[in-house]
């Protein structure tokens, strides 16, 4: 049988300030399907048969709508509403708030949902010396799988597509490492920097009550003014109940990149931004990668020229399946990037199944690099 696609856009905005709500979570509970709002609060759903729909953002109350109470034509305008404002305090531990993030990240690891199929939309924005000139995206299955031991990751590309051109030095330099993207979520490889119990010295860990939600609470994790070197904040916020992390945050401040704008990684790049969001989904017994968005602005020295780049990345889980289905070794993707795969576009996939729509600003990006 079939049945109509009803498609709904939906506007989420702040009840109290009427602008737009970013990064809320949203999940069609019939299909499991997940959503993200983009920068304009804005999402679409492609609905076959009516469903309870979940919105949650760490910073707001979580709401369930039914979607025939969602118009299919015009603008359906949800606002949300942040829980009883409280005074954020302190909390002060017997234990050190390292070895309280050393225990949320073994019980997160121990909970996290293995082995499971992660369907996600992938998308990267490159800029060089001030103009963006690429773009790549791609429908990408995650097969997530446990030897109890470490996360071992097979990748099925479906569908993806490169905008602009790239040189074989960039690829080099430019995208995420799809290999080991899951074993650094699944294990929360982020957060390796402040987990060394010598850093304590150097790091302030502040444990703090989180007014948005009773239920959660707020590590975070900076670095003391005195202390020179290429160190980034660090905000976890974590189910106290469920001992579970949530979402994970880090920026590099702006002057310690400048203090260190002559070190090289490992990849010969001088970083001077680096900023990282990682959000965790929990919905029964199930626990897994929600989205992730990562930013870094770096420069390159090549032929004695320098060259400045600035990526911006964005991963999301449009769907999450325990069961894991069969394929050939043939179909497993083992290239780094999709940089290095050619374009396979069978649907205009970016348009109905990406679980994020680009905004205004970013269209005219894609266009332009188009032309």
């Amino acid at each position: 049988m079939s049945f109509s696609q009803t498609e709904i856009t939906v506007f989420l905005k702040d009840a109290d300030t009427d602008l737009p709500v970013e990064d809320a979570i949203i999940t069609v509970l019939r299909t499991n399907q997940g959503l993200i709002s983009n920068a304009e609060g804005v999402f679409k759903l492609s609905l076959t048969r009516p469903s309870l729909i979940e919105i949650a953002h760490t910073s707001y109350k979580k709401l369930q709508i039914k979607s025939s109470a969602l118009i299919e034509s015009g603008a359906n305008i949800i606002t949300l509403e942040k829980e009883t404002e409280l005074l954020q305090e302190v909390i002060l531990t017997e234990r050190h708030p390292q070895d309280i993030l050393k225990d949320l990240i073994k019980n997160s690891i121990k909970k996290i949902t293995v082995p499971a199929n992660l369907r996600v939309y992938t998308r990267e924005f490159f800029k060089r010396d001030g103009q963006y000139d690429f773009y790549n995206d791609g429908l990408v299955n995650f097969q997530i799988l446990d030897n109890k031991r470490t996360i071992k990751t097979d990748i099925l590309v479906e569908q993806n597509r490169t905008i602009g051109l790239v040189s074989e030095f960039d690829k080099d330099l430019l995208g995420y490492n799809l290999n080991n993207l899951m074993e650094n979520y699944y294990q929360f490889k982020y957060l390796d920097e402040i987990l060394d119990a010598r850093i304590k010295k150097n790091y302030d860990f502040q444990l703090l009550t989180y007014p948005q939600n009773k239920n959660y609470l707020l590590l975070k994790v900076k670095p003391y003014t005195t202390v020179e070197g290429y160190m980034s904040e660090y905000s976890i916020l974590y189910d106290n109940k469920k001992k579970l992390i949530l979402e994970i945050t880090s920026f590099l401040p702006e002057n310690r990149a400048e203090q260190n704008s002559k070190l090289l990684d490992f990849k010969n790049r001088k970083i001077y931004k680096s900023s990282f969001r990682t959000t965790y989904r929990v919905e029964s017994k199930d626990y897994y990668l929600a989205n992730s968005k990562e930013e870094i602005g770096f420069t390159t020295e090549k032929n004695k020229k320098e060259t400045k780049f600035e990526i911006s990345n964005y991963l999301i889980t449009t769907e999450f399946r325990t069961n894991i289905f069969k394929y050939q070794e043939a179909e497993i993707f083992k290239d780094k990037t999709l940089l290095n795969k050619k374009n396979s576009i069978l649907t205009e996939y970016w348009e109905i199944d990406t679980g994020v729509l680009l905004t205004n600003a970013e269209k005219d990006i894609i266009n332009n690099l188009k032309k």
